[in-house]
């Protein structure tokens, strides 16, 4: 079943990143044919064609390599850039060759636009799907924030502990890291690396408990991945119930397994120590237990019953459950539940990327940016990882994706689409082309410098997720 389950989710990841460059190409090829431009060729993939048809003047290409795409439009493109972005395919290359009437500047400004507005279109029905779906983080599970469940020692894998800040309390809610704003653990993880300066790192927090506040100036140490955190913060986690021992307080009062406990005598349960030490410190008064169960809210009261003591120990008070604990882990792209807070959090994420170039910079942020980065294998294994999670979580990604995509792709560089479009301005203000021997040199220079970076990331990929700390 196992081996099943893997077969679906690689047959998923290849359909959902088909459908990304279908839409993008699509939008190109739509925008084409309803301005009245010509189309050689429409492909998924590179490579020699699996499977083709000619419909028309137009030939439809399933390639046997199935990451990415290309139309070949030559009245857009009349120079050969389209011989490039087709991976060098000859008869494209020819077909650039044909006389054939190029396109007025706005036709290509519109045809270069499409692609990406058909990835913003993808996005926002994908939106408009995970909004529609069930939630991805169960209510029970969604503790407002990065809240600090517990504060330990962190074993170290010499055998010796690293000791945790003081300054931390269960329950601090982490507001901000290094002054920026974080809502979830895994932002206040990537704030905390990239905003350290030397070995410390500002984190201001509120104490859900208390309402205390403090900023906090911590130490940060890097993990096996050489990524920086601060040492002993575990995240908050529920408390669910796995077992009820049979005539314990707890069978009594009608507490079932997959019950979630979320608060003991009004206090919030952050962590499954907390819930242990709440009942064991209790001393046998009634405690008020609130609960969740099937989505409803419920409350039993009932006291705790003493338990066998150690040698030396005072009797330690029980209730006759088996709890496990549930942590949190809300990425990116699953944060948000509105549609339109679900597209403003992606194109946040992007705007996180270039907003070190425009500001004053911490020592060493833009290296630790460049390395916190994903590149393509780490998007594979993201929505393969979202496929086994939930069909609302592999939604959240490809429309994360798309919005990404579409953004990029409007970024001024020759061989994307923010270069055409340029290109076409420089042709509708100057009313002339750039030289050919400029334009091919801008674009041969341009995906030298776009392979290079691809070759990076993903050797980048598979040393950060596969080869290191082993």
């Amino acid at each position: 079943m196992q081996i099943l389950g893997w077969i679906f989710a690689a047959f998923a990841v290849l359909l959902l990143f088909s459908l990304t460059i279908l839409v993008h190409e699509g939008g190109h090829f739509l925008a084409a044919r309803w301005l009245g431009l010509e189309a050689d060729v429409f492909a998924l993939g590179f490579g020699p064609a699996l499977w083709k048809r000619k419909i028309g003047k137009t030939e439809y290409r399933v390639n046997a390599i199935p990451f990415g795409g290309y139309v070949s439009l030559p009245q857009l493109d009349p120079s050969g850039m389209a011989a490039i972005q087709s991976g060098g395919d000859v008869k494209n290359a020819a077909a650039a060759d044909r006389p054939v009437p190029p396109a007025t500047w706005w036709k290509r400004v519109i045809v270069s636009v499409a692609g990406p507005f058909g990835n913003c279109v993808f996005a926002v029905l994908l939106a408009l799907g995970v909004w529609a779906l069930p939630p991805i983080v169960p209510e029970e599970l969604d503790f407002g924030g990065a809240v600090v469940g517990e504060v330990l020692a962190e074993k170290l894998p010499d055998g010796t502990e690293r000791e945790a800040p003081a300054e931390f309390r269960p329950g601090d809610q982490i507001l901000s890291v290094g002054g920026k704003p974080v809502t979830t653990w895994l932002g206040y993880q990537h704030e905390a690396h990239l905003l350290s300066v030397g070995d410390r790192v500002e984190v201001a927090v509120s104490n859900v408990f208390d309402g205390a506040t403090a900023t906090i100036d911590a130490p940060v140490v890097p993990d096996r991945r050489g990524y920086l955190h601060v040492p002993g913060l575990v995240p908050a986690a529920t408390c669910a119930i796995e077992a009820v021992r049979p005539g314990s307080p707890a069978e009594r009062a009608g507490l079932l397994a997959g019950d979630v406990i979320r608060s003991v005598d009004g206090r919030r349960i952050v962590s499954n120590r907390g819930f242990v030490d709440a009942v064991a410190s209790s001393g046998g008064r009634p405690l008020q237990i609130e609960f969740r169960r099937d989505g409803e809210i419920l409350t039993r009261t009932f006291s705790a019953e003493p338990g066998e003591p150690g040698e030396g120990e005072k009797p330690r008070y029980m209730v006759g459950i088996v709890i496990e604990p549930r942590f949190l882990s809300v990425r990116p792209w699953e944060e948000f539940r509105r549609p339109l807070d679900q597209l403003r959090g992606d194109a946040s994420a992007i705007k996180r990327v270039f907003e070190p170039l425009f500001r004053k910079r911490r020592p060493g942020e833009l290296k630790k940016l460049g390395g916190a980065l994903g590149g393509p294998v780490a998007i594979v294994v993201s929505i393969w990882y979202s496929v086994l999670g939930s069909l609302a979580g592999a939604m959240a990604f490809i429309r994360y994706l798309n919005v990404n995509l579409a953004i990029l792709n409007l970024l001024p560089i020759p061989v994307l689409d923010g270069g055409h479009v340029v290109f076409a301005l420089f042709r509708g203000l100057t009313g002339r082309e750039l030289p050919p021997r400029v334009l091919n040199g801008l674009v041969n220079l341009f995906m030298g410098l776009l392979l290079a970076a691809f070759a990076w990331f993903c050797l980048h990929d598979v040393w950060q997720l596969f080869l290191r700390g082993r």
